[in-house]
């Protein structure tokens, strides 16, 4: 049980790096920032940790329900930093005023995701392609003046071709040309090519 404590509570350190790597969970339509994927972790190794502690109670002989100082230093280190990367995440989303948005999905549960936040009288976006099994790779991003939310105001155009859909950002910067980006759902690419089509 102290294992699972403290792989859970590492687990939650680590969630912290798919954000920082471009990457985000979607679940439906729900969004899982790092943090919070963080955070879910750290809750459950807390669980685990006081749960470990009614049965050390109830069966204080038993060796599978003790923990060893250096496993107990092991949780406190980890959930500590696992808790510090969640507050600095949430924190940093609601400074930003961070939202996302589905712009548009396809049959096979393809979805383009933007992320939108503010700082400083400028907003800024990151375009994700979230695959049907819910990891969401990160594309492009853009920089908008204050106060635009071109996905959340529907000023994202978005066309599917088979399993690449090519979008254009309207009120971003840049030309015309550097508005079309393209993202491609890999999962739908494979399954077609595995039927052969």
């Amino acid at each position: 049980m102290p294992k699972i404590g403290i792989g859970l509570a590492f687990a939650g350190i680590l969630a912290v790096f798919p954000g920082f790597l471009g990457l985000l969970i979607v679940v439906g339509d729900r969004f899982i920032p790092w943090w919070m994927a963080g955070g879910i972790l750290l809750t459950a190794a807390l669980l685990v940790k006081t749960v470990q502690a009614a049965a050390r109670r109830s069966f204080p002989d038993e060796e599978e329900f003790g923990w060893s100082e250096l496993q107990s230093r092991w949780l406190r280190g980890s959930a500590s930093l696992a808790a510090v990367f969640c507050l600095f995440g949430s924190g940093l989303d609601a400074f930003n005023g961070t939202r996302y948005v589905v712009v548009t999905e396809n049959s096979a549960g393809c979805k383009l995701v933007a992320r939108e936040s503010t700082f400083l009288r400028a907003g800024s976006g990151t375009m994700f392609m979230a695959e049907p099994f819910g990891l969401a790779f990160r594309y492009s991003s853009w920089k908008v003046n204050e106060p635009g939310r071109p996905a959340r105001e529907g000023d994202v155009e978005a066309r599917w071709r088979g399993t690449t859909v090519t979008y254009a950002v309207w009120g971003s910067y840049g030309s015309e040309e550097e508005f079309f980006q393209s993202a491609r759902c890999w999962t739908e690419a494979v399954l077609d090519r595995a039927d052969g089509n």
